[in-house]
């Protein structure tokens, strides 16, 4: 059983918005700003992505397409392109990230939306906002979830350019890590709180500091490793290997749901089903105290009321595991 509940008044961190199809999240009362929604619409196409992807609600499916809104074919611009947004009513145009267009994306690849998938992927812009372009990986990427014939050298693009780039940021990062004390592989899920990150960033300096502004971090590792996933299932090169393989090897043993995306089919049901909710999405955070993911900072109490429902990091693990282990 799962615990997604739908609707604005249910009493969870996380709760759906039946109107605005959007997946939402109450702001943490230090993170509120005057004259915001303060329901997380900065990440609500992010989050609407993954939740698509863990309870497949056809109302979100819907919400990530108005997210998506077409302009172009007049006198301003021949083609037809989409334009992205963070939320539902054009929220978040100009700065809309890679983040939030790669999740959505990867939800409808997931979930088997291929005509609507190749609709969107066939019409993106490189430019996805005034703010941010996608990168060359990324636009490769992209490529493979069209109808393209060419899916075999895009796939290679991928994993080519995914292969050079994170294995100058992993080397980077051991470098850091070293300097910094970060220590991965030292803490369980269930024992991380965000006092791990506080206690470590207080003893650094001001070069430290810096470094740390230079670490790849851990939402950028759960993005890619969901590229990964969704690449074409049919065609497996050696590079597509090497870069899975390259990957597994600096995912963090108790990053269950990015092994089971890397392919590693170890991961067992007692580990999904000791796994304990928390406060942030777990999954797109490194456990070496580089970030805090605002994890264990509440009471049990509030855990009761606020986790109950809406489980996303736990359901998407369980979603993934039964897809990968138990198809």
């Amino acid at each position: 059983m799962n615990s997604f509940k739908p609707g604005k008044n249910v009493y969870s961190k996380k709760f759906f918005d039946t109107d605005t199809k959007m997946m939402c999240e109450h702001a943490w009362e230090w993170a509120k700003k005057e004259g915001a929604l303060n329901v997380g619409e900065g990440d609500a196409l992010w989050r609407t992505g993954l939740a698509y992807i863990t309870w497949k609600e056809p109302l979100m499916k819907e919400g990530i397409l108005e997210c998506y809104r077409p302009f172009g074919e007049n006198h301003h611009f021949k083609k037809k392109w989409y334009q992205a947004s963070r939320h539902t009513g054009r929220y978040g145009e100009d700065d809309v990230s890679r983040d939030q267009t790669i999740m959505s994306l990867a939800a409808l690849k997931v979930n088997n939306d291929f005509e609507e998938l190749n609709e969107l992927a066939s019409h993106l812009p490189y430019r996805l906002s005034r703010r941010f372009i996608m990168g060359p990986g990324m636009w490769a990427w992209v490529k493979t979830l069209t109808n393209t014939k060419y899916y075999k050298f895009f796939t290679n693009l991928t994993c080519g350019l995914g292969l050079v780039e994170k294995s100058v940021a992993i080397v980077l990062n051991k470098l850091i890590a070293k300097i910094n004390g970060f220590k991965r592989d030292k803490i369980k899920n269930n024992d991380y709180t965000s006092r791990v990150h506080y206690d470590i960033k207080q003893k650094h300096n001001w070069f430290q500091r810096q470094l740390t502004m230079a670490y790849w971090p851990g939402f950028a590792f759960h993005l890619s490793c969901w590229e990964i996933y969704t690449l074409p299932t049919d065609y497996n090169p050696i590079l597509r290997k090497l870069y899975t393989k390259l990957m597994l090897s600096y995912c963090e043993k108790e990053n269950y749901l990015c092994r089971l995306l890397l392919g590693d089919k170890t991961v067992t049901w007692e580990e999904v089903e000791n796994y304990e909710p928390r406060e942030g999405f777990r999954w797109q955070a490194y456990l070496d105290g580089s970030w805090p993911n605002y994890n264990g900072e509440k009471s049990q109490e509030w855990k009761d009321k606020n986790l109950k429902w809406n489980q996303m990091d736990k359901d998407c693990l369980i979603t993934i595991w039964e897809r990968e282990i138990q198809k």
